[in-house]
């Protein structure tokens, strides 16, 4: 780059500052407002800030200054990427340990012997009790508690994706009691298939080749774990109608995830409210709306003798559980990209299946691992990671080029934003 004035040089110098500041936290806000944080669900690679530096005294462009960095020693790299990998494997332990307890804990809390019948309506209204408890401790720590409601009209739409999240969280407590652990948490990848098609029709987003091959692919899998259970269910003299009852909870908790997740990421572009705003918003809105449906199904419900009735140890740990296990997602997910992410479903899955037939002696077939290890790599398959040859010679070629861009967008690291 030529000569450039004072006040240029310091122009530049305070772009790439702000570009090296501005990014980490771009990151983060962008990582957590995804719809997989659906209250904090998933979506997207985390994106890494650019580092730029100009050295020796010469004027170097933002393009320049990242090429010429100068490498740090090898000492550094060899620790940086010590502390790299071993936050990643913390992060992939946390993720595993979430996803899997969550389904089992909820089981377990149904379905464990001598459980006395307690309302799983209630359960959800804690749920968002805490959750809205802890956003308010966050914010007050911030000093911005009181401008929460400043902006009444984006805090009311708030109250749409926050009925839909109310609807899930009950749906949820149905298919587990329906739906042994291991099915449930195989079905309820479904809401990868209704949050896709509902950002094409909300969104206006288009999918690649390798993405609605992925959806078939996980729509074929999840219907043959269901045709497995069933012919468990006859073989063992069950009532195969509990199984639909159970499927059809899913299907409904994954509608309302999907639409939920396409709503709040709506709400969120081009908004400047913050996260844990919109979070104590969607708490507050889903306890108001759930302490009134909760009268209005019982209206003889006794506050004091009927809410916390059946409640025991494994209701306290679902109901913490799933407060503070999605709050906390959204704090690390920011350091999982893709492959972290996808392993950490995988093998939540894994562990799942593996604890339901230890604990709650679940059957397992031939059919269920075929149905699960087809969900799995459509999950993978997805996020452009384990795209056919075919595919990929395709898009070489330059056939289909929108949607191989679309491909290769998937499958190539995020940089900045």
């Amino acid at each position: 780059a030529g000569p450039r004035q004072p006040a240029q040089r310091e122009a530049a110098g305070m772009a790439l500052l702000a570009a090296q500041s501005g990014a980490g936290g771009g990151a983060a806000r962008s990582r957590a407002a995804s719809p997989g944080v659906q209250r904090a669900t998933g979506g997207g690679n985390a994106a890494q800030p650019t580092e730029a530096a100009a050295g020796g005294g010469k004027e170097l462009s933002p393009d320049q200054a990242q090429e010429k960095s100068p490498a740090p020693s090898n000492g550094s790299n060899g620790k940086t990427a010590s502390g790299d990998a071993r936050l990643k494997m913390g992060v992939l332990a946390f993720l595993v340990v979430q996803n899997s307890s969550a389904s089992l804990t909820m089981r377990y809390s149904k379905v464990r012997p001598g459980v006395e019948p307690w309302n799983s309506q209630t359960a959800v209204l804690m749920q968002e009790v805490l959750k809205a408890t802890v956003c308010a401790t966050l914010l007050a720590r911030d000093g911005s508690l009181g401008s929460v409601f400043s902006n009444r009209a984006e805090a009311l739409k708030t109250a749409v994706p926050a009925v839909l999240y109310l609807v899930q969280n009950n749906l949820q407590y149905v298919a587990v009691t329906y739906l042994d652990a291991s099915t449930y948490a195989v079905m309820y990848q479904l809401k990868i298939l209704t949050t896709a098609l509902l950002s094409m029709l909300i969104l206006g987003k288009r999918l690649s080749v390798s993405q609605c091959m992925s959806l078939v692919l996980l729509t074929a899998g999840v219907s043959t774990v269901v045709l497995s259970q069933l012919s468990i269910r006859n073989a063992g003299s069950k009532d195969p109608s509990l199984i639909w009852r159970g499927v059809g909870a899913v299907l409904m908790s994954c509608v309302s995830s999907g639409l939920a997740g396409v709503s709040f990421e709506k709400l969120l572009k081009g908004s400047s409210v913050s996260l844990w705003s919109r979070n104590l918003h969607l708490a507050l809105y889903s306890s108001v709306v759930g302490f009134a449906g909760l009268r209005w199904s019982d209206p003889e419900l006794s506050w004091r003798d009927d809410f916390f009735k059946g409640y025991s140890l494994a209701v306290w740990v679902s109901i913490i559980n799933n407060a503070f296990g999605g709050l906390l997602i959204a704090v690390v997910i920011k350091y999982a990209d893709n492959i972290l992410k996808n392993f950490s479903t995988s093998l939540s899955i894994i562990l799942t299946a593996v604890l339901s037939v230890c604990f709650f002696g679940t059957p397992i077939n031939a059919e269920f691992l075929c149905g699960t290890s087809m969900v799995l790599y459509a999950v993978f398959l997805y996020s452009g990671i384990g795209i056919p040859a075919v595919l990929r010679d395709k898009c070489a070629a330059g056939v289909r080029p929108a949607e191989c861009t679309a491909v290769d967008a998937d499958a190539a690291p995020k940089k900045t934003t």
